[in-house]
C-alpha cells in the first residue's frame, strides 16, 4: 500500500483485515473443525490462501492494486487461517494426544520462530528484487507447499467420536461453557487476556522503541528483531523438561515474574547491547508462556471439543492483543514510548496478581504429565 502511495492509515489496515476474521469466525470455525475431516479443511483452507495470494500479483500485471483488492485478499487470507487454526488444534491432539500437548505446542513454536526469522529475511530480498506486489508470489507457493505436506500426513486428523449430528449452535455454546466452566481451561484462559492485553501494550511499539526512542540504525534494529524470532528455537528442548520437573503452573508463573523484569527492562535500555539482552529474554518468556498457556489449556479439553475450544481460546487471545495494541498506541505520543513501556510491565505484574493463583491452584489438581513420547489421554 506504501509503495502505491497509499497512507499509513490504508497500510495498517491490511493487518487488521487479516486479522478481524478471527472475531468473526472464529466459533464457526471451531464447529466446523470439530464436526468435518480436519485433513480436508486443512488442504481446502490453504487452497483458499493460494488463491486469495495470487490475486495482488496478478492484478499488478495491468498496474497497482487498489485498496479494496489487497483488504479483500487479507481478508480471506485471514478468513483460512482461521479455519486452518481451528483443525490444527484439534490434528495436534489427535496425533500426539492431549497429555502431550505442550511438547507438540512448543515444537509449533519453535517453527513459527523459523518463519518469523526466514520470513521477513526473504521478503525482504523478493521486495527490492521484484516489488511488494510481485513478492506475494511467493506466499502462494508456500501455502502450495502447506497443501502437499497436509496430503502427506498418514495419521488420523478426526476425533474418535466428533459430533457430526450435534447442531451447531448448540456446538459452538459447548465450545464456550468448557472455557467458563471448566477450572483449568477457564484459569489459563484468563491469564492469556490479562497476559496479553498487558504485553502488547508494548510489544506493538517495539519498532518505534528501537528505532526512534534508542536510536538504533536499520541493521541494529533486524539484529534484535531477528534474533528475538529465532530465540523460539530454544523453547522445545527447555521447556518440556521444566514442565515435567517443576510443573506448568510454577514454569507460568516464573515465565510471567521474568516477563515484567524484560518488558521494564527494554524500556530503560539505553543502547544496543542492553535492548538485545532485555528482547531475547522477553521472546524466550513470550514463547514459553505462548506454548505452556495453550499446551496446558488443551490438556484439559476433551478430544471432541479440541478445535472448538482452542479457536474461541484463539479468538479471545486475539481481541486481549488487539486491545492491548489500542491502548499502548493512544499512550505513546502523549505520554513517550518508554512511559508505555512501564506501564505494560505494571499491567503484566497485574496479571501476576489476579491470573496466576488460578493456575496454580488449577495446576494442582492435575495428574503430573509422564516423560514418555508416547503418552496420551
Amino acid at each position: 500500500m506504501l509503495d502505491g502511495g497509499g497512507s499509513g492509515t490504508a497500510a495498517g489496515l491490511v493487518y487488521a483485515f487479516s486479522v478481524f476474521p478471527y472475531v468473526v469466525f472464529g466459533l464457526v470455525a471451531g464447529v466446523v473443525g470439530d464436526r468435518h475431516r480436519r485433513r480436508t479443511i486443512l488442504w481446502l483452507s490453504h487452497a483458499t490462501q493460494i488463491a486469495a495470494a495470487l490475486v495482488v500479483p496478478v492484478w499488478a500485471l495491468a498496474g497497482h492494486p487498489p485498496l479494496l483488492i489487497v483488504l479483500t485478499a487479507a481478508f480471506v487470507i485471514g478468513t483460512a487461517r482461521v479455519f486452518v487454526d481451528a483443525a490444527v488444534f484439534g490434528a495436534v491432539a489427535a496425533i500426539i494426544g492431549r497429555e502431550n500437548f505442550v511438547r507438540g505446542q512448543s515444537t509449533l513454536s519453535a517453527s513459527w520462530a523459523v518463519g518469523l526469522f526466514a520470513g521477513p529475511a526473504l521478503g525482504g530480498v523478493l521486495i527490492a528484487l521484484i516489488g511488494p506486489a510481485f513478492a506475494l508470489v511467493a506466499e502462494a507457493i508456500g501455502f502450495m507447499l502447506a497443501v502437499i505436506l497436509i496430503l502427506l500426513i498418514r495419521r488420523p486428523l478426526d476425533a474418535a467420536d466428533r459430533g457430526a449430528r450435534e447442531p451447531a449452535v448448540e456446538m459452538a455454546k459447548e465450545g464456550l461453557r468448557v472455557i467458563r466452566d471448566t477450572p483449568r481451561v477457564r484459569a489459563y484462559t484468563w491469564l492469556s487476556v490479562t497476559w496479553n492485553v498487558g504485553a502488547a501494550a508494548s510489544y506493538a511499539l517495539v519498532v518505534p522503541l528501537l528505532r526512534e526512542t534508542i536510536g538504533l540504525n536499520s541493521s541494529q534494529a533486524g539484529i534484535v528483531l531477528g534474533v528475538g524470532a529465532g530465540i523460539g528455537l530454544l523453547v522445545p528442548p527447555l521447556l518440556w523438561r521444566l514442565v515435567l520437573r517443576h510443573g506448568a503452573g510454577r514454569v507460568t508463573t516464573g515465565a510471567t515474574v521474568i516477563s515484567v523484569g524484560s518488558i521494564l527492562a527494554m524500556g530503560v535500555s539505553p543502547g544496543f547491547i542492553s535492548v538485545l539482552i532485555s528482547s531475547s529474554l522477553r521472546s524466550l518468556m513470550d514463547y514459553t508462556l505462548l506454548s505452556t498457556i495453550i499446551g496446558e489449556r488443551q490438556r484439559g479439553v476433551p478430544d471432541r471439543l479440541q478445535a472448538r475450544v482452542g479457536i474461541s481460546g484463539r479468538m479471545i487471545a486475539v481481541a486481549a492483543i488487539a486491545t492491548g495494541s489500542v491502548i499502548g498506541s493512544l499512550l505513546a505520543d502523549p505520554f513517550g514510548i518508554r512511559a508505555v513501556y512501564y506501564v505494560s510491565a505494571a499491567a503484566v505484574a497485574v496479571a501476576i496478581v489476579v491470573a496466576v493463583p488460578g493456575v496454580l491452584r488449577a495446576d494442582r489438581g492435575t495428574p503430573q504429565l509422564s516423560d514418555s513420547p508416547d503418552q496420551t489421554s
